[in-house]
């Protein structure tokens, strides 16, 4: 048979997402169930004095309606963060509904049910609260300061303090005796996901038994399951969570939310299912947000401009409260900011900070995207600084290809790479002397159109797996992952992964890495996963890991596979285990495949 993997197909996951087929979380029709209308704070900071829900209560086809004090007896434990970085890292209590103070435009105060999605958002207009409002601080660097404490039972806004420098004394010394140094200052603006599809979720109890049965569009459904136990109470065992399809993520649907937290308590509570789902303006508020980040970097260089050292000192903002990752995202980066530059010295450190404003968490490139951004940024300004090109000035520190494997000082190694040869080409491609001389030209003659270049190198540390480095963060979860592969009576196989896919092609992929092994169609492989009740076991996609550490599980319970039918085919043939090849799907002796 000739080899699967490299050759094209077409995705297997298509035909469904193109006929309509397929479901997701607000196409599900679940008879009897109640709509959840959120009714959320209009202020960044302020005091719950009063939550009058009796209004609500009038609209037509309204069920309940529940201040954050009615439903305190529900949580067994408030929403987690499952990363403490540091050991005293500051947490506050963060409640699904919010009961003394609301926190940032967004954080829910009160909850309605209703019979129909329509009927649970006019309730929820009707809610009266009276706040009282506190003083708000919305900018990271006067949160900072303390000017406003948030949370006065933590006395600080300060989070937590997360240092990686390996030998300060010898950034000191390259930074006393440099050449030349350049200190900038970077803003990362929060951004704001979008993913096609927002957010939503379907909780249904089953009548007997005490099971609960939970739809959402999730990432992380092995996760959720775990944390909805730890958060409503409900034992673990008795949760089941499927994500069916999915509309995008991107890290924004990596977390444990209020709303899923919520729609599970709630339908336990009331007995009947109970679901919600996401409008855009709710996802503006509601959703998590990305980046926000004050990036202080300096770099110290000889005369010859190679970088002797590099400094950074960065301010991360968490928002009101630290969801599922969020003290974790900045420090992803931690390991980056030398970029891949040979740099001898090297000194990190991050502060988070609370602000009144929406929770930050992962999004695209978590952590990492910035660090890039700072260091390829600040080598420009040395390039100027100095008065060479910003190739040249890369030719000059790029790390040498005889340098491979290579320890950086901030803790990474890098196994191989040669990053000159592709600088070059790419210059070549886009003509780049000729785009010099075209930018200076335009700028002698005044024109008001100008021609911006822009030159940047990068790897990326992802693929999150067991390793040093994630151990270093004090990662809770591991990396690990799961899977299982089943050869079927009739000569098929089944694939069970504990990752997620919400748009990657996990069947296609899947299914080609079993049938390269295996010596069979990927047409006769079906590949399962994104449900608890079948696939038990999993940590999920995000961090770019799915291919590198999913994928790989799936290889290695291939091989599991294949050894133990070498041992039935052995003992069958008459010969021995060692003797027996694996060629077109069929297990022969070798020499004599008839």
């Amino acid at each position: 048979m000739a080899t699967v993997v490299g050759t094209r197909r077409l995705r297997r996951e298509d035909p469904a997402l193109l006929t309509g087929e397929a479901r997701f979380v607000h196409d599900l029709q679940v008879p009897g169930a109640l709509w959840v209308g959120a009714v959320r704070s209009p202020h960044a900071h302020a005091r719950i004095v009063d939550v009058d829900v009796a209004p609500a209560l009038a609209v037509d086809g309204v069920v309940a309606a529940y201040r954050g004090s009615d439903l305190s007896s529900l949580w067994a434990a408030p929403l987690p963060c499952a990363w403490p970085v540091t050991q005293d890292m500051r947490s506050p209590t963060h409640r699904p509904v919010a009961v003394d103070t609301a926190n940032y435009v967004g954080d829910i105060v009160a909850v309605v049910l209703a019979r129909t999605r329509e009927a649970a958002v006019d309730a929820a207009e009707q809610v009266r609260v009276d706040y009282e409002v506190l003083d708000a601080v919305v900018d990271l660097a006067d949160a900072a300061t303390d000017r406003v404490v948030i949370y006065p039972e933590l006395g600080t806004n300060v989070s937590y303090v997360w240092d990686l420098m390996p030998d300060e004394a010898a950034v000191d010394a390259a930074f006393a005796s440099a050449a030349h140094v350049v200190e900038e200052r970077y803003v990362q603006q929060r951004l704001i996901p979008a993913a096609m599809e927002t957010r939503g979720v379907v909780a249904v109890p089953e009548p007997f038994g005490g099971q609960l049965r939970v739809y959402s569009s999730t990432q992380v459904p092995h996760i959720l399951k775990v944390m909805l136990a730890v958060t409503t109470g409900v034992p673990e065992q008795k949760i089941r969570v499927v994500a069916p399809a999915v509309g995008g993520g991107f890290g924004s649907k990596l977390n444990v939310y209020a709303e899923e937290v919520l729609c599970s308590a709630l339908a336990m509570k009331l007995g009947q299912p109970v679901r919600w789902s996401e409008d855009r303006s709710e996802a503006a508020l509601s959703t998590i947000q990305g980046r926000g980040q004050i990036q202080d970097i300096a770099l110290a260089a000889d005369a010859d401009g190679r970088i002797t050292a590099v400094r950074v000192r960065l301010l991360a903002d968490m928002g009101a409260y630290l969801q599922l990752v969020t003290p974790g995202i900045p420090l992803l980066g931690a390991f980056l900011y030398a970029g891949v530059y040979d740099i001898p010295a090297y000194s990190f450190r991050c502060t988070g900070v609370f602000t009144n404003l929406t929770p930050t968490d992962a999004y695209r490139g978590a952590g990492r995207p910035e660090a890039t951004y700072a260091i390829e940024r600040a080598i420009d300004s040395l390039a100027r600084k100095i008065g060479i090109g910003p190739d040249e000035i890369r030719r000059r520190n790029y790390i040498a290809p005889d340098k491979f494997p290579y320890n950086s000082a901030a803790g990474l190694v890098f196994d191989s790479g040669d990053y000159e040869p592709s600088l070059r080409r790419a210059l070549e491609l886009v003509g780049y002397d000729e785009l010099r001389a075209e930018q200076e030209a335009r700028r002698a003659r005044g024109d008001t159109t100008h021609l911006g270049i822009g030159i940047s190198t990068y790897v990326e540390m992802c693929g999150l797996a067991p390793s040093r480095v994630l151990a270093s963060l004090n990662y809770s979860a591991g990396g690990w992952e799961s899977a299982t592969v089943r050869l079927l009576p009739t000569g098929k196989a089944q694939v069970v992964t504990g990752t997620t896919p919400h748009g990657q092609g996990h069947e296609t992929s899947w299914s080609m890495i079993v049938a390269e092994r295996l010596g069979i169609s990927p047409d006769d492989i079906e590949v399962i996963h994104s449900d608890t009740a079948v696939s038990p076991l999993g940590m999920d996609t995000y961090g770019s890991r799915s291919l590198s550490v999913g994928g790989t599980a799936v290889w290695l319970a291939t091989e599991k596979v294949v050894e133990k039918a070498a041992k039935i085919a052995a003992h069958m043939l008459e010969a021995a285990e060692a003797d027996i090849e694996l060629v077109d799907g069929s297990f022969r002796v070798k020499g004599t495949p008839s």
